[in-house]
């Protein structure tokens, strides 16, 4: 049980013994009627009842009628009214007062002291009732809490897996397509020239006129495992610039204003799915200069810590202040956060500004690195 909920119910428990206590000390005082002790008794019993079950919300009329029944011959039993009372106010049912208010209206309420001590345990009953609702709707609130964070955390497990075992597979196919043009091709071509150079070998002790030809055949099988070979590295470059040359470029190609490129540290550290975080980061921000700044400059900053890539975009324009994202910041945002970075922005009269902060080194990253 909550710690604030066991709070309440200790409290209420608390009420409801004092009140019987008060009721028999009451009863010791006065005449000591056999029917004002059946009523406490009577009191007593739905006390236990309510503090080790949960009845009915109508049981508080049995404590109702018990009073009732017992006015005419003690008429301090007008204070027992209070206990059913305090629990109609509890469980939210008004409607359980109306026998109290017709007895009211048939016998005269002795003091205006049992009138104050009703309407105190009917508010006491109330608080007590809306405390406990406010309690509940803030677990409530709590507990979808830290569900979304759970969720965002199992999200973020999963894409950098998802990245990792992407940029894995992509470097186990190009370990293979290697494999296979190098089998298929520079090898094929050895062995054909190995065997023609045993071939020559023999011929050559022969003084054989075909070792002449053989020989020739040689060269050509060797100059064709040369120019394999040389085709199989040219292919292994990849024609589409990566990392922070790409950025580099994504800076040149834009025509809006001029930019600043600068970056430092080690971008050979960063991997293949940070950099497919950072491209489409610089290229939002851009685009939002272009469309909310009319700046003519913009400084792209690229710096590589030892556990860190923090890329810095300003422009010296001026924006009209805002502080809500845009869908296209808001989804970066949330692929920020799934690798355990953040990207931050702000934008006013000294122009637009972004920063993303990425993480190099992440518990999850070694983990799947280590599964793959």
């Amino acid at each position: 049980m909550d710690k604030s909920n066991f709070t309440l119910l200790r409290g209420t428990t608390i009420f409801r013994v004092i009140f019987i206590m008060f009721l028999l000390a009451l009863w010791l005082n006065g005449d000591a009627a056999i029917e004002a002790f059946l009523l406490i008794m009577i009191l007593s019993t739905m006390v236990v009842v309510r503090w080790r079950f949960e009845p009915p919300g109508w049981t508080v009329l049995v404590d109702q009628l018990a009073c009732i029944l017992v006015i005419p011959f003690w008429p301090q039993a007008w204070l027992g009214m209070t206990l059913p009372l305090f629990e109609s106010a509890l469980k939210g049912k008004a409607l359980y007062s109306i026998p109290l208010l017709l007895v009211g209206a048939s016998f005269a309420i002795p003091s205006i002291f049992t009138v104050f001590f009703l309407l105190l345990s009917l508010g006491l009953g109330w608080l007590i009732k809306e405390t406990t609702v406010l309690v509940r709707n803030l677990q409530k609130e709590a507990d979808q809490d830290r569900q979304d964070r759970y969720e965002l955390e199992k999200l973020k497990g999963d894409l950098l897996e998802a990245n990792i075992k992407t940029a894995y597979m992509a470097e186990l196919t190009e370990r293979t397509r290697i494999a296979r043009d190098l089998h298929d091709h520079v090898g094929h071509e050895l062995t054909g020239a190995t065997l023609a150079l045993q071939a020559f070998e023999q011929l050559w002790k022969e003084d054989n006129a075909k070792a002449e030809e053989v020989f020739r055949q040689v060269s050509e099988r060797l100059n064709d495992s040369v120019t394999h070979l040389r085709e199989t590295v040219h292919n292994t470059k990849s024609d589409i610039t990566m990392g922070s040359s790409r950025l580099e470029k994504i800076c040149e190609a834009y025509q809006a204003c001029d930019v600043t490129w600068q970056a430092d540290g080690d971008t050979m550290r960063v991997p293949v799915y940070i950099w497919g975080i950072l491209e489409p980061v610089l290229k939002e921000a851009l685009t939002n200069v272009s469309r909310h700044s009319n700046a003519n400059h913009v400084d792209v900053f690229l710096d590589v810590s030892k556990k860190i890539v923090r890329l810095h975009v300003s422009d010296n324009g001026k924006t009209k202040h805002t502080s809500e994202a845009g869908i296209g910041i808001r989804n970066l945002q949330t692929r920020a956060k799934a690798v355990g970075g953040n990207i931050s922005f702000s934008s006013s009269d000294r122009g637009f500004q972004l920063v993303c902060v990425l993480p190099l080194e992440s518990n999850h990253i070694f983990s799947a690195d280590k599964k793959a």
